[in-house]
């Protein structure tokens, strides 16, 4: 069964294995830590018998909106569900601040990420050229709950 809970210093290891297994060109760990310095409330493990297998930060803004910073699930963890039960955890922490629209961005070549986001109710706002250091383009998603109230459906969870 996983549990979710707050992340601490202690899973800055794992944390990190995962994110370099997902992602090309992972956050350095002084990154992470300026993070979670920042966002202490705001960044989660999903954990399975005492293992970390999975993390997410998402805060709410100055401005009431939502910003998913960053998710990533180990790769033998990968279509359980663990990812959307996160996602769906923050949601719900950040709809009790009276948030209603929620950001991240992907990469326009991750089409897993863009096609697990769409199926929790996000759509590709813009698309930002050369976001990412190597060039790479970006997808930037959004979800706003008060204009589409259908995304607050059981079949997305939230």
């Amino acid at each position: 069964m996983i549990k979710i809970r707050k992340f601490s210093l202690s899973d800055l290891g794992k944390v990190m294995e995962i994110k370099r297994m997902s992602f090309p060109e992972p956050w350095p760990e002084v990154y992470f830590k300026k993070l979670y310095k920042e966002h202490p409330q705001d960044f989660h493990v999903a954990d399975f018998a005492g293992k970390v297998v999975s993390y997410i930060l998402g805060y709410a803004k100055p401005n009431k909106s939502g910003s998913i910073k960053t998710l990533a699930v180990a790769p033998n963890f990968r279509r359980r569900g663990i990812g959307k039960e996160l996602v769906n955890f923050i949601i719900q922490r950040l709809k009790e601040k009276n948030v209603k629209e929620f950001f991240l961005h992907t990469r326009t070549k991750n089409r897993e990420a863009r096609s697990f986001y769409k199926k929790l109710g996000f759509s590709i706002i813009k698309i930002v050229k050369k976001y990412y250091r190597n060039g790479d383009d970006d997808y930037s998603m959004k979800l706003s709950l008060h204009l589409n109230p259908r995304s607050a459906s059981p079949r997305s969870g939230i």
